[in-house]
């Protein structure tokens, strides 16, 4: 779009995942939609390589439990030695271990590198959306109001309708609306009235700028360019005056007819209708209409490209949309052009955008998924009689610091990305039961085997 390149220069970003998030919001027609499912996707093609993870940390844990008797008799046995110790314990790993162990923490490292490797890319992906869809949002509303001045504009300056019929048609605002059809060249913006039609219709702007011609003082031309947004504010100061101190309020409005009420003694009182007042009704209810149709909302989230944080209102201001942005795209005067008509968009549909729900479910969800691991394991163990496996120091800090760590990236940024990591933790979470059920099966099968197989090595060994 012109519009977004024009004033923002904020480009649609692309990308891998950008581009996959695409194809799966064109099937599903919803961006939260396209997120869900695709992470859905993602869990489920990485529920494989974390089985494989599971499955070699389970390994590990097995050949832990067989080699700890023997530890424990070394240590008690070389304990005033620590040389010696350390060489008779080398010696049991390398027994147990052999090749395996260096295979395995390769393995752990590379999809530990690959997860976090889609975390931060898709975060990254999403919070470069995040800023387009707020950045583009904006410039949509910004350009509706614009059009609207603008044909406002023309219609009151046209020298062919007289006079009378403007008063006539701009005074009975409360049945006219404005109407915008059609895309690219031929998009148009009408003044309709609900029983007359239409009554005016331009060609659709995206861009206000224009060059003009002037000459210096030595007689030359100079070409200079006024701003896009320069025009639109010559718009507004047109038609909402701005009143300086000791000024009388509304002595700068132009009065386009009257409107006739009875006061609490049954007695006519005539008030003016200003041009302002007429405009600014007109015109807010299509900035609204059009903020509906474009801003994207999920349940009780009422703006996704914002954390789910009751601090946050869904209707951005100034300065988060300057910061999405950056401070350097912006024209100096874009923040009067933004105070024209955002505080009565604000006034009619800025709503808290949400209640730390999500972040609340994400350091739950992730909670109950170490939880049910530990459940497991300890119901494995006492089941074969062993005492209840007690997390070493480091992994009890994980159990800490990973739902924290998640719980701040859902805090404080877009929902989108929220969304993710709760469906991927949901994902995880069914997943995980069904995986340490797969693993167990499948080393219990690889230890009969072994057994197996030593035994009949044994009986061979006893015919000579």
């Amino acid at each position: 779009m012109a519009i977004i390149s024009s004033l923002l220069a904020v480009t649609q970003p692309t990308g891998f995942w950008i581009n996959i998030i695409k194809a799966f919001e064109g099937v599903t027609k919803n961006y939260v939609l396209a997120i869900i499912f695709l992470t859905v996707v993602i869990r489920l093609i990485w529920g494989l390589v974390d089985t494989l993870t599971k499955f070699n940390s389970q390994h590990m844990n097995n050949i832990n439990a067989k080699m700890q008797p023997e530890l424990d008799k070394i240590k008690e046995k070389y304990k005033n030695q620590p040389a010696v110790l350390q060489q008779k314990q080398n010696e049991i790993s390398k027994k147990y271990y052999g090749k395996s162990y260096f295979g395995s923490c390769f393995v752990t490292f590379i999809v530990m590198g690959l997860n976090l490797l889609i975390f931060f890319t898709l975060f990254s992906g999403l919070n470069s959306m995040s800023a387009y869809k707020i950045s583009s949002n904006y410039e949509n509303i910004k350009y509706t109001y614009a059009n609207c001045l603008n044909l406002a504009d023309k219609y009151w300056q046209d020298q062919d309708i007289t006079q009378e019929e403007k008063n006539s048609i701009l005074s009975d605002y409360e049945n006219l609306s404005f109407l915008i059809e059609g895309n690219g060249e031929d998009k148009t913006v009408s003044l309709v009235h609900k029983t007359q039609g239409q009554v005016y219709q331009i060609g659709y702007k995206d861009d206000f700028s224009e060059k003009t011609t002037s000459t210096n003082d030595e007689g030359e031309e100079v070409e200079s360019t006024i701003t896009s947004n320069q025009n639109i504010i010559k718009l507004i100061d047109a038609y909402f005056p701005k009143y300086q101190e000791g000024e009388e309020e509304g002595s700068k409005e132009i009065v386009i007819g009257e409107k006739v009420t009875e006061n609490g003694e049954g007695e006519e009182v005539k008030t003016p209708i200003y041009l302002s007042t007429a405009l600014n009704a007109v015109v807010l209810d299509k900035v609204v209409e059009v903020y509906d149709l474009t801003q994207e909302k999920f349940l009780w989230i009422q703006n996704i490209w914002i954390a789910d944080s009751p601090f946050n209102k869904s209707i951005v201001s100034f300065d988060t949309l300057k910061n999405q942005v950056g401070k350097h795209q912006f024209e100096a005067n874009e923040k009067t052009i933004y105070d024209a008509f955002m505080p009565g968009l604000k006034a009619e549909r800025n709503r808290t955008n949400g209640y730390f729900i999500l972040t609340i479910l994400i350091i739950a969800v992730t909670l109950l998924s170490m939880y049910l691991t530990k459940f497991y394991n300890n119901r494995k163990n006492k089941k074969l009689g062993k005492p209840a496996t007690a997390a070493p120091a480091a992994g009890k800090y994980m159990q800490i610091i990973l739902p924290v760590m998640l719980g701040v990236f859902a805090l404080f940024y877009n929902s989108v990305f929220a969304i993710y990591m709760l469906t991927g933790q949901l994902v995880s979470c069914i997943l995980l039961l069904p995986q340490l059920l797969f693993v167990d099966w499948v080393i219990g099968l690889r230890e009969k085997k072994k057994k197996k197989k030593d035994t009949i090595e044994v009986d061979y060994s006893r015919k000579f």
